[in-house]
């Protein structure tokens, strides 16, 4: 019989050599693609996932963004695991963000997300995404190839998201404009603020744990190259998510290409919800 505490792993499976684990502890590192849409929505839609003590954000109330992404990341302890094994270490997401306040700090924060690897859902979890598995697509062009434009104005990038045999939301982006990280639009690059939130199985009880978390971040790059120009954005009704009242209910505001990373160390819990039930 093992003790607890010889059962080792960061996560599920905890196993005798936590070889198994579905991910390594933190520091985790990450390189990304992005294709972000920005938009105009009802504020009031926005407003109803973001939970107390958060409010909405006090300068941009009415905006969100779909975000399509690439995703590189390796855990610490295993730098190794892209020659190992790359599909441990590459996945993409949809996901559609906005922004939020705490307590007068402009932050933002995930509603709805879809991932396409069962590690990074976990992992997800572990952090306050609300992830869901999917099936993400995104443009991706080699600059080789002759049939293929290259990167840069006049060209077309798009991002689908389905899941569970549903396309949900399809965005795209033509570019017009080369621009430089700095001239992003918030709430991109803003703090991220998440809800970490695991049941209980005890018949009747709150959950285990419910939490409001700042993510870290730290050893932040960008690639000094980046591209804007018009966006386009589509949803799809779905019996079983709930994106349809986020959808653009006003202007398109832009649409965005660029890649950058940083090294996640570790979360700040801003409220703990189970002592308010205490």
């Amino acid at each position: 019989m093992a003790k607890i505490t010889d059962l080792k792993g960061f996560c599920y499976p905890l196993s005798p050599e936590g070889t198994c684990s579905l991910l390594g502890c933190y520091p985790w590192h990450y390189g990304t693609e992005y294709l972000n849409i920005v938009y105009r929505t009802d504020p009031n839609a926005l407003a109803k996932w973001i939970p107390e003590p958060l409010t909405p954000s006090r300068t941009h109330p009415d905006i969100a963004y779909v975000a399509f992404s690439k995703w590189w990341s390796v855990w610490e302890d295993c730098r190794e695991m892209p020659s190992m094994n790359p599909e441990r270490t590459q996945y993409k997401e949809a996901a559609i963000w906005t922004g939020c306040n705490y307590n007068g700090e402009e932050a933002q924060i995930c509603l709805p997300i879809w991932v396409d690897n069962d590690f990074s859902m976990a992992r997800g979890w572990a952090m306050g995404f609300p992830k869901k598995l999917g099936q993400i697509s995104i443009t991706d062009y080699n600059p080789y190839n002759p049939g293929m434009p290259k990167m840069g104005p006049g060209a077309s990038l798009t991002g689908t998201v389905a899941s569970h045999g549903e396309r949900l939301i399809k965005g795209t982006l033509t570019i017009e404009r080369q621009i430089t990280p700095d001239q992003l639009p918030k709430p991109m690059g803003l703090p991220l603020i998440h809800l970490r939130h695991f049941p209980s199985l005890v018949p009747g009880h709150r959950p285990s744990v419910c939490e409001l978390v700042k993510l870290g971040a730290v050893n932040k790059q960008s690639d000094p190259v980046a591209w804007a120009g018009s966006g386009q954005l589509e949803f799809l009704p779905s019996e079983l998510e709930e994106h349809m009242p986020l959808a653009p209910k006003g202007d398109i505001l832009g649409a965005y290409w660029f890649r950058n990373g940083y090294t996640f160390d570790g979360a700040e819990v801003l409220h703990d919800y189970t002592k308010d039930w205490k």
